[in-house]
């Protein structure tokens, strides 16, 4: 490419390039887990930013919940940024290996739970065609004839 050609495309070869990296950000940041036991990676940030939002829901206010959303992935940024810190300084192997793992989760072992009861599997009526109930305006027709 001549020097023309870089003077005349390099503002749109920057914006491709920066579209490009944020396409690769979030495409991180929705594969990662962000849910660990432990609490590793992106998974303080996460609950860190579920606690803002549900307060900036109580409040009514969008500034608070895109303040909340920005605080969020500024953190992951700074996630990112330790492992390759770290990467640097040769403590971990690579540098998304404190972000993109296998997750722990806080499921009890089969022997640790109990098995649900037949009648709480049958509770749920809302998968039941004929569930048995009464429709809430046949009951009010019933109550009203019964009256006269």
């Amino acid at each position: 490419m001549s020097l023309r050609g870089i003077r005349e495309y390099w503002f749109g070869g920057m914006m491709a390039l920066i579209a490009a990296l944020c396409l690769l950000f979030v495409a991180v940041v929705a594969s990662a887990p962000h849910n660990d036991a432990k609490m590793r990676g992106f998974a303080p940030c996460t609950y860190q930013m579920a606690e803002e939002l549900s307060q900036a829901a109580g409040q009514h206010k969008m500034r608070n919940v895109i303040t909340g959303v920005g605080r969020g992935y500024w953190c992951y940024v700074g996630v990112m940024r330790l492992g390759a810190v770290q990467w640097a300084a040769g403590k971990q192997p690579t540098p998304w290996a404190n972000y993109l793992f296998e997750p722990e989760t806080y499921l009890a072992a089969p022997g640790e739970s109990e098995p649900f009861s037949e009648d709480l599997l049958k509770a749920n009526m809302l998968d039941d065609d004929e569930s048995g109930l009464m429709d809430v305006n046949d009951e009010n027709k019933e109550s009203t004839n019964d009256e006269k």
